[in-house]
């Protein structure tokens, strides 16, 4: 149900494609009394039709000439909106009260309509000739009303709430977890006993934190790493956890069982899903005041900045040095990419506007693998030329061909520059891959 309100700006993803130039006739496409241009593939048995403020299910793609921008395949389920009121005469919305459940159709209309007042864009993109031509592909798995959807969403709220129970229950048996919940629900189950005084309104308290689920899919943790200072009474994460921390005395450690309804709620948080409970493990090292919390952040900022420093002046060496030792000869690109092709491929290189479908690998500059997709079973699909990747990577994409296979060193400059993305890239961290071109599509 994530796909519930969709903005259809968001499901834009430009493509840097030139296309020719064409009339406002389309050509094999009939016209209905509302304006829109459609083609029918398949007619349903209802015969009654998606009218405004209904909502809709669909699957739905769009595409300019042969090149898709979107596909609502991609997203893993159909996508669910409202019909509203038609943005331009023959728009998607107009399409939609000419179907039934079943319907599957192409609708036509002029590129410069679609980015000027579905997508709302200030002017068209470069890429787009006036007068071009966009096709919607749409087929409607399902209409209903509004009062009806919420009666399915109350239904399905009502459902996900009884299996997050059920689940929570299986949990504790378990594990063997007897603990009696408090009266909001929370499960505190202590592990290591503290000493001194409970942290107050206000009070700014270091810990330690792992958050995972049921399943044990671990979501967070900074165990092992750098203490966390979190403001006592403020809105951090969730009310479960608060209440949990306020239970706990300096040097305690305890884990936290936190269901839905102190926690993420009915509609989930970030990544957690709706009716999601929660497994915390806290450690509460100290409690301090905020002026000592601000003087450790100015001093943690001043050893990061010469750190950065250091890290930047030192990687032209660590470059030199992993090349050396890995008897790797090769001159880098004007950029500074060291590139080496392993496997050359066939066809045309990918430009900007074509969707690439890559495997990769991603190794530390020690030979550790960092990331598979191979693994992970997540092969990356992007658009060359809309800013998706780092530059090092899309500048190897456009040396390769489908099929092929290549061996990367990416300097941060072409890389993530300053940034930390993970524990393992710390700023001015070169990155080394290998890639392989599964597909590449207009």
């Amino acid at each position: 149900m994530k796909n519930f309100i969709i903005s259809l700006t968001v499901v834009v993803i430009i493509a840097t494609v030139i296309f020719s130039c064409s009339n406002n006739k389309f050509n094999g496409f009939n016209i209905a009394d509302n304006g829109t241009y459609y083609k029918i593939h398949f007619r349903g048995a209802d015969t009654s039709k998606a009218a405004e403020s209904e909502i809709v299910t669909v699957n739905l793609a769009y595409r300019l000439g042969d090149s898709v921008l979107f596909n609502s395949n991609s997203l893993g389920e159909p996508m669910m909106f409202p019909v509203i009121k038609p943005m331009f005469k023959g728009d998607l919305y107009a399409a939609l009260t000419l179907m039934g459940t079943g319907d599957s159709v192409t609708v036509a209309v002029v590129a410069d309509s679609f980015y000027l007042k579905t997508a709302n864009l200030p002017e068209l993109p470069e890429f787009v000739v006036p007068g071009s031509h966009l096709y919607y592909d749409i087929k409607l798995i399902k209409h209903i009303s509004n009062s009806a959807f919420q009666t399915e969403m109350n239904e399905i709220r009502k459902e996900q709430e009884r299996q997050e129970k059920i689940l929570l229950q299986n949990y504790l048996v378990n594990n063997n977890i007897t603990t009696k919940p408090t009266a909001s629900g929370l499960y505190f189950i202590p592990i290591e006993k503290g000493r001194g005084s409970k942290p107050d309104t206000g009070n700014m308290c270091q810990i330690f934190l792992s958050v995972k689920q049921l399943d044990g899919t671990e979501l967070y943790t900074n165990f092992g790493d750098m203490p966390l200072d979190v403001e006592y009474g403020s809105s951090f994460d969730t009310k479960g956890f608060m209440e949990g921390l306020g239970r706990l005395k300096t040097g305690g450690k305890a884990q936290l069982i936190v269901p839905s309804w102190i926690g993420v709620g009915s509609t989930g948080k970030e990544v957690v899903a709706p009716f999601t409970t929660l497994i915390y493990e806290v450690k509460l090292e100290a409690i301090r005041s905020l002026e000592e919390v601000r003087k450790d952040r100015e001093r943690y900022k001043k050893e990061q900045e010469i750190e950065n420093l250091r890290l930047q002046k030192e990687e032209p060496v660590t470059i030199s040095n992993y090349l050396k030792k890995n008897n790797i000869d090769i001159e880098p690109t004007e950029s500074g990419l060291y590139f080496k092709e392993i496997v050359a491929g066939s066809g045309n290189h990918p430009v900007d506007g074509n969707t690439v479908t890559l495997e990769y690998l991603h190794y530390d500059l020690v030979g550790n693998l960092l990331q598979s997709s191979y693994d992970d079973k997540t092969p990356f699909t992007y658009v060359v030329g809309t800013g998706a990747v780092i530059a090092g990577w899309e500048e190897a994409v456009k040396l390769m061909r489908k099929g092929g296979k290549a061996w990367m060193l990416i300097p941060s400059d072409i890389g993530y520059s300053g940034d930390q993305r993970t524990k393992e890239i710390k700023p001015f961290t070169p990155l080394v891959f290998e890639l392989e071109v599964t597909d590449i599509g207009k």
